[in-house]
């Protein structure tokens, strides 16, 4: 298990976000707090869940879905979505998806 630091940057409808945190790189696992979640980004399986109080969202962008868990009723709701790119290796992580008509992005990359 290693600390690495770590360049994350998401394009979302409420804005674009990019800061610098530290995180564990482990199994192929990169673990990191983004300051609301716990994030698990898996490198192999290319799935990224991000964990809080209220909701456990799972994002399977090798089966093009994610998984929306409410914390308070236990619900889910299973959200197609549509990876427009995917890069995955040692250094870096890199989604482009389309969910909705909307476009998103994910960067995360061990600087």
């Amino acid at each position: 298990m290693g600390k690495v630091n770590l360049l994350v940057k998401y394009c979302l409808i409420n804005g674009n976000f990019e800061y610098n945190i530290k995180g564990i790189f482990s199994n192929n696992q990169i673990k990191y707090f983004d300051g609301t979640s716990k994030v698990v980004l898996n490198l192999e399986t290319k799935i990224l869940e991000k964990d809080n109080t209220e909701a456990k969202v799972t994002f399977n962008f090798s089966e093009n879905e994610c998984l929306y868990l409410d914390k308070e009723t236990n619900k889910e709701l299973k959200i197609p979505i549509e990876v427009l790119q995917l890069e995955s290796n040692f250094k870096r992580f890199m989604v482009k998806y389309k969910n909705l008509d909307n476009i998103f992005e994910i960067v995360v990359k061990i600087i």
